[in-house]
């Protein structure tokens, strides 16, 4: 229904082309006003007492809407802008010592500039205004009275003297355009808030034309027709919850209308009088008000201050839900707010449900619809106070693209820090897999700010994603923000952080100490020592698992990277404490890396039963080193090849003695060496010359072990 209003209001030309929209904008040296008229029309502007009028130049003056004028500017120096209830002219009211500067932008398009000083010598705009003799604007009376209906009569449709009445029904000269208008601003606003769907009618169906001049469209029908079956409701859609406990009603929550098109000075002025009756007693309903006032501000603590003035008095029934809103308004969560159960609640509750709990419980029924549909009807301030919050939550539920649409109403908010929007992007980047977006954009957020915890835990967690190493830098500004971290949640996911931080930036045994005051998990923290810690440091910190100590609580796959390092390291002993007992019916990595240890061991039977089944080329290559140990020199050779090393394979015939394979092989060094080897003594004559082949034949044999050894490459130190 609401697509087809839209279309239809869209494709309304004709009642819509009288209409023309005022823009506003404020800059530093003038404010801008921008009248979009429906066609290209001539116009007039010129001096009045109390500032400026403008007008168009037609038979009737376009239907003025200002209704966003003062979203956008102060009143510095437009005072006051209406229309002339006589003339239909636009009228300026200026509070300073300022001229207007128009000109057409194009076609339909005149922009009237508000700029100080006087107006330029000559210009024709310093003339009187005199509006053109046009027709009011305003809706015109019915010229006659509509015949007597009977609402009783189910035959209603019929009037007095006639059969039928005639349809449609006549409106005499009473005007539609402001109600046009009306609803098709609020039809934009809310597709631009991303609650409307708009979209345009497709191609009409091919059905039989209808006959409508029997159509009782002049019946009014309460209440649903005798034979129609309605549905059972969905869960929560009846105001209750799954449980069934009942929802709090909307009017109860409705925040933007306690304090709405009032400016904040005069609502804490309201607010903070009449409290006190005669007698100086306490005014309950006074009090109320101004706590409702104080939460529509966003001022929760002095919210909470007002509300304890009535733990004297017989509390209201929506006291404790009022209590509850002072401290969701500043950001805290009320475990016993009485909002908790409502995420299933089609109303204002669920919002205020998922702020209520530090995050939505996993496999709760939740209506993430009601909470995003509330949520952009908060006023703009508070969407830009509790946002981030949300948004964190819906992110957590993996609803990528429900925190999406908070994010964007809070872009649209006005005066919004670059920095809050920049820091949502880098949480959804990091609930979406992609680090080094989340890195980007978190960067971007400190420069922006830089004076916000979050941005910088942000920071440490995109590069924790990637192992990326730090500056000392965040550690630092981190331990500033360490007093200012009160609540318990924020406590422990600053204080992993900052430890994060610690270790990403080389300060191994600071980041595993700060972990420890706090009885934090270290499975990430030994995540980044595996692999950007120290040698030292890290022998320092895994080390002491053998002597005693319990085995931190990590990961299996963090366990194996640790026991891998050390065994790098020449500590297969710790290697296996870290491993624990491995057997057959374990993973392939943990498999491989207790035989690597076993084999470091000098266990080369166990080494092999481990890898029995595997056979990637590192697990051949451990294979064929135990083969060696247990002098299986053939076997060796054929595990070197199906590990891709035919050198090593070659390595190994020279130990067997299989000088014939090296001299078949096509390795020039090593079959010159198996020739040198093989090859017969030549028989001398005399003395001399069975000295001078022996010579002969071992320079030859020197040279050829000396090109043999010298393409071998050296085993690092």
């Amino acid at each position: 229904m609401i697509r087809f209003l839209a279309a239809f209001m869209l494709l309304a030309g004709p009642a819509l082309s009288d209409g023309a929209r005022v823009y506003s904008g404020e800059h530093a040296d003038f404010t801008r006003l921008v009248v979009e008229l429906s066609s290209d029309q001539d116009w007039t502007l010129g001096r009045t007492p109390m500032g400026y009028g403008f007008a168009t130049l037609s038979d009737s003056q376009p239907v003025f809407d200002i209704s966003t004028v003062w979203d956008r500017i102060p009143k510095s120096r437009l005072q006051a802008l209406r229309t002339d209830p006589e003339t239909g002219a636009l009228q300026l009211t200026l509070a300073c010592a300022c001229h207007v500067f128009p000109f057409e932008y194009q076609p339909g398009v005149i922009v009237l500039d508000i700029k100080p000083g006087p107006a330029p010598k000559g210009s024709t705009f310093e003339l009187v205004f005199q509006p053109p003799l046009a027709e009011s604007p305003s809706p015109i009376a019915a010229s006659g009275a509509l015949p007597a209906y009977d609402w009783l009569d189910p035959l209603a449709a019929r009037s007095p003297g006639s059969e039928t009445a005639e349809i449609p029904l006549p409106t005499g000269g009473v005007s539609l355009d402001p109600l046009r208008a009306e609803l098709l601003e609020e039809i934009s606003r809310g597709a631009a808030q991303g609650v409307v769907d708009m979209a345009l009618p497709g191609k009409p169906p091919e059905n039989e034309p209808v006959d409508r001049g029997t159509l009782p469209w002049s019946q009014i029908h309460i209440g649903p027709p005798e034979d129609a079956a309605i549905a059972a409701t969905a869960e929560g859609r009846d105001g209750r919850t799954p449980e069934g406990q009942a929802c709090i009603a909307d009017d109860q929550l409705a925040l933007a209308e306690w304090g709405a098109g009032r400016a904040p000075l005069d609502l804490l002025a309201e607010a903070r009088s009449g409290l006190y009756g005669e007698f100086d007693l306490l005014d309950p309903k006074a009090t109320l008000h101004a706590v409702r006032l104080h939460l529509y501000l966003g001022f929760g603590a002095e919210a909470a201050q007002y509300a304890k003035l009535l733990s004297g008095t017989a509390p209201p029934e929506d006291l404790a839900i009022l209590q509850s809103l002072s401290r969701l308004v500043e950001g805290e969560t009320d475990p016993q707010s009485p909002f908790l159960n409502m995420l299933a609640c089609d109303g204002a509750a669920a919002l205020w449900a998922a702020l209520a709990q530090a995050e939505i419980p996993p496999g709760a029924v939740i209506d993430i619809d009601a909470m995003v549909r509330h949520f952009l009807a908060l006023p703009p301030h508070l969407r830009a106070a509790l946002g981030a919050g949300l948004a964190e939550r819906l992110l957590a539920q993996g609803d990528g693209e429900s925190a999406r649409i908070v994010r964007n109403a809070i872009e649209r908010t006005p005066d919004i820090a670059p920095a809050t929007v920049a820091l949502l992007d880098a949480e959804a980047d990091l609930h979406g897999g992609e680090p080094e977006a989340a890195r980007d954009h978190a960067t971007t957020a400190i420069a922006e700010d830089g004076t916000g915890v979050e941005e910088w835990i942000a920071l440490v967690e995109a590069h924790f994603r990637q192992v990326e190493p730090m500056t000392p830098e965040a550690a630092e500004v981190l331990r500033s923000f360490e007093g200012e971290i009160a609540t318990p949640d924020g406590r422990a996911g600053f204080v992993r952080a900052l430890a994060l931080a610690e270790l990403l930036s080389g300060q191994t045994e600071s980041g595993f100490h700060t972990a420890e005051t706090q009885s934090l998990q270290t499975s990430d923290l030994w995540q980044v020592a595996v692999a950007l810690a120290e040698d030292d440091a890290f022998l320092r910190r895994a080390i002491p698992v053998v002597s005693g100590q319990d085995k931190p609580a990590v990961t299996p796959e963090v366990a194996i990277a640790v026991a891998r390092r050390l065994v790098g390291l020449g500590f297969p002993d710790a290697a296996l404490v870290w491993l624990g007992p491995t057997g057959p019916e374990d993973g392939a990595d943990k498999r491989r890396v207790a035989a690597l240890a076993e084999l470091s061991r000098g266990d080369a039977r166990q080494t092999l039963a481990l890898l029995d089944g595997l056979s990637t080329p590192e697990d051949e290559t451990i294979k064929a080193q135990a083969m060696v140990r247990l002098g299986q020199i053939s076997t060796a050779r054929e595990a070197y090849t199906a590990a891709g090393l035919p050198d090593e394979a070659l390595r190994l015939a020279a130990w067997e003695g299989a000088w014939s394979d090296l001299q078949a092989a096509d390795a020039p060094l090593w079959g010159s060496a198996a020739a040198v080897i093989d090859q017969e003594q030549p028989l001398a004559v005399g003395p001399l010359a069975r000295g001078a082949a022996i010579v002969e034949a071992s320079a030859s044999s020197r040279a050829t072990i000396e090109a043999l050894l010298s393409g071998v490459t050296a085993p690092e130190p």
